[in-house]
C-alpha cells in the first residue's frame, strides 16, 4: 500500500514536532544561562532549598519556584553568583 503525499506530509509534520519538543529538554540550561541553573520540578520555592543547596551550590544560595522553560509545571531556579 503506497502512502498518500497527504498521509506522508503528516507523518513528517508529526516527527518535527516530536524531535523539537525532545531538543527542548537539553537547551533548558542554555535558555537564561546567565541567571541560574534548573533543577529538579517544585510546588512551592521551599521545595528547592535542597536542590539548591550544598555541596553543589553555596550554603546561601538564592533559589526560587518559576515556571519550566519548556511550559511544563514548575522547576527550581538556583542563582549562579
Amino acid at each position: 500500500m503506497a502512502l498518500s503525499k497527504l498521509r506522508l506530509i503528516v507523518i513528517l509534520v508529526i516527527c518535527c514536532v516530536l524531535v523539537t519538543s525532545q531538543s527542548k529538554d537539553v537547551r533548558e540550561n542554555v535558555i537564561q544561562p546567565s541567571s541560574c541553573v534548573f533543577r529538579g520540578p517544585c510546588k512551592r520555592p521551599r521545595d528547592c532549598k535542597t536542590q539548591c543547596g550544598p555541596p553543589d551550590f553555596p550554603p546561601f544560595t538564592i533559589y526560587s519556584c518559576q515556571a519550566s522553560p519548556r511550559g511544563h509545571g514548575n522547576i527550581c531556579c538556583c542563582a549562579k553568583e
